[in-house]
């Protein structure tokens, strides 16, 4: 069997095999909202920073709001959500720049490449895919790194875990492996693509009444035994999951091959609880008629979809 495999997958699978099972094997999920949620808010942000690193001409506010304006026309029963949601992600962008312009942080940073995906083989038909907010080089040392963005709550409560981190980890594995692909020897592979530009950018409008700071950004390097092992826990991981698929397309039942894993955030980070408590119901029931007239099937990898494909390393 074939396997492209994400970070994405790798975290589900791990928290929660049940979730993987639904969302990743029979690739369910809810109809998804345009507005008013994390992801929605996320994937905006994300969208004017893209257009503003592609060509600093543009201001990332601007493409956010040919976006959401386009948004407003074709779903206009969230118009009012759509705008509020305008607000936020404006406030966000436009701080940003103004925090480049205040801090200079950016005169140090030469873009390589915009958003970008990579795909490199792991063993036979199984390859790990990842997508780069963009590829940096810090002028004044020559490092190359990962840019990412990411937009939370707090700048604070990430840090303690980043160096291991698996996102992070797997944007700089797959620029490794893609370097060792086109040639590298692994040092030097590994002193080329040397890590992770992690900026963070708070969930606020920057009112009068908030609290700064609201931007930061930490540099995340990793050394090679730090992606040998973590290219262990990936192999690993894919292994395990393709064992579960192929016993779940031979007709192995899913109690056995992708139980629940329940914790008390599955309240608000689970779209499956409802039809997971059904599941494990017994008579009476009716989990697949729920799931019916709740999810839709969708592809799990369309985020990648549009995004170009890296075809030479850097």
């Amino acid at each position: 069997m074939s396997l492209r495999l994400t970070n994405s997958e790798m975290t589900t699978f791990r928290r929660c095999k049940r979730k993987w099972y639904l969302g990743t094997y029979r690739q369910l999920g809810k109809p998804e909202s345009v507005a008013g949620n994390p992801l929605a808010i996320g994937t905006r942000v994300h969208n004017g920073l893209a257009a503003y690193y592609l060509d600093n001409s543009c201001h990332p506010a601007v493409a956010l709001r040919a976006g959401v304006e386009q948004d407003i026309v074709d779903y206009p029963f969230e118009a009012e959500q759509l705008r509020k949601d305008l607000d936020l992600c404006d406030a966000m962008l436009t701080g940003y720049i103004e925090w480049l312009e205040e801090t200079g942080i950016d005169s140090d940073i030469r873009v390589i490449a915009p958003e970008t995906k990579i795909e490199v083989a792991l063993f036979d038909d199984v390859t790990l895919l990842s997508k780069l907010d963009a590829r940096v080089e810090r002028i004044s040392t020559g490092t190359r790194l990962a840019l990412e963005f990411k937009t939370a709550q707090s700048l604070t409560a990430p840090l303690p875990t980043l160096q291991i981190d698996s996102q992070l980890l797997t944007e700089h594995l797959v620029e490794f492996l893609a370097l060792c692909d086109s040639g590298s020897e692994a040092d030097a592979a590994a002193s080329r693509a040397q890590g992770v530009l992690y900026r963070m950018m708070r969930k606020v409008k920057r009112t009068a009444t908030a609290k700064p700071p609201f931007y930061a950004e930490e540099e995340v390097l990793h050394n090679l035994d730090e992606l040998r092992n973590h290219w262990r826990h990936v192999v690993a991981i894919a292994r395990e999951i393709v064992e579960a698929t192929r016993n779940l397309d031979n007709g192995g039942d899913p109690h056995t091959y992708a139980y629940p894993s329940a914790r008390s955030t599955c309240s608000w980070d689970c779209n499956f609880l409802d039809a997971c408590k059904l599941m494990d119901a017994g008579a009476g029931a009716d989990p697949e008629g729920y799931i019916a007239e709740n999810f839709i099937v969708r592809d799990p990898l369309a985020r990648y979809e549009g995004v170009d494909q890296v075809e030479e390393s850097w």
